[in-house]
């Protein structure tokens, strides 16, 4: 097998007239089919490095040349099982949607879930991190991911139109969330004093939190690069994402009595299996429970 690793990107097969053509034509279905920038990105990245590992079109391989790209994935580059969904998931859809092969699609497995509950950090740690920004707008930025249980994409799309504040309300409206579905979530009062100060100082146009450039969005390197910053400054030692404010925001509404089919709408999850997960990482099950042994023996 030829290492691949190292080649120098023009040399690879999708940089060839062949390989940018099947990326066109990818990137142009999805764009049809009403998926998300998110999602088109991931899948054309799937298609872009099964073609770079076998140097061939996708409609010229063999299905076990398919496991095998997804074999060196798992073992070679020790890519986790969430990673190699996407790029199956990418994989699949090409098959079925651009090359109209559903018996090859089908085929394709997906990896077995690895069941983990998600890492959340506690509101002491929380308070640390806020206090440890050095910018206003990204301290309100990560409150109010936080606040309103949002994914990094659902922040940075944002619009102050999107900020609901009319009749009375006081919620965050998601445009085109996960699986292009558009909710509303609660925003907090506190947040949107600290919202409305931001807005009267930055005056940011088309977009809540703009980036270098007024028309369009801070970047998702920028939210990372300004997360990672006041995580050391906090001297938070556990590693901190964007998932984990999203995660602990779940868990404290469950600690804090929130049904869980409300927080499964403000969530935006289709299942509330999904939801249940938060229950087991609160304190809720712990909260009422004791041991027998101490009821009994005196």
């Amino acid at each position: 097998m030829k290492n691949r690793s190292y080649r120098n990107e023009d040399t690879r097969f999708s940089s060839s007239e062949q390989g940018k053509m099947v990326l066109r034509n990818l990137k142009k279905h999805l764009r049809v089919a009403n998926r998300t920038n998110q999602t088109i990105n991931s899948y054309v990245r799937s298609i872009e490095a099964l073609m770079d590992f076998h140097d061939e079109l996708p409609e010229n391989l063999e299905l076990d040349q398919i496991i095998d790209f997804l074999h060196d994935l798992k073992i070679e580059k020790e890519r986790n099982w969430r990673t190699i969904k996407i790029y199956v998931a990418g994989i699949r859809w090409y098959y079925q949607h651009a090359l109209n092969d559903e018996e090859t699609a089908m085929l394709i497995p997906y990896p077995k879930e690895e069941k983990s509950l998600p890492a959340i950090i506690s509101r002491e740690e929380l308070t640390d991190l806020f206090n440890a920004c050095s910018n206003p707008k990204h301290r309100v930025m990560f409150r109010l991911m936080y606040s309103s249980g949002l994914r990094r994409g659902e922040l940075l799309r944002l619009t102050p139109e999107d900020i609901d504040t009319k009749d009375g309300k006081c919620r965050v409206r998601i445009l085109r969330g996960k699986g292009n579905k558009d909710r509303y979530t609660v925003l907090s009062k506190k947040v949107l004093e600290e919202l409305r100060e931001y807005y009267m100082t930055c005056r940011p146009k088309k977009f809540l939190f703009n980036g270098r450039y007024k028309s369009q969005p801070m970047s998702s390197e920028g939210l990372r690069h300004a997360l990672a910053a006041a995580v050391k400054k906090a001297g938070i030692r556990k590693e901190v994402n964007m998932h984990i404010l999203r995660h602990s925001f779940a868990t404290h509404c469950i600690e804090h009595g929130m049904n869980i089919k409300t927080l499964q709408y403000l969530m935006g999850h289709s299942s509330v299996s999904t939801t249940m997960l938060y229950l087991h990482i609160s304190q809720v099950p712990l909260e009422h429970a004791f041991s027998p042994i101490d009821k009994w023996e005196h």
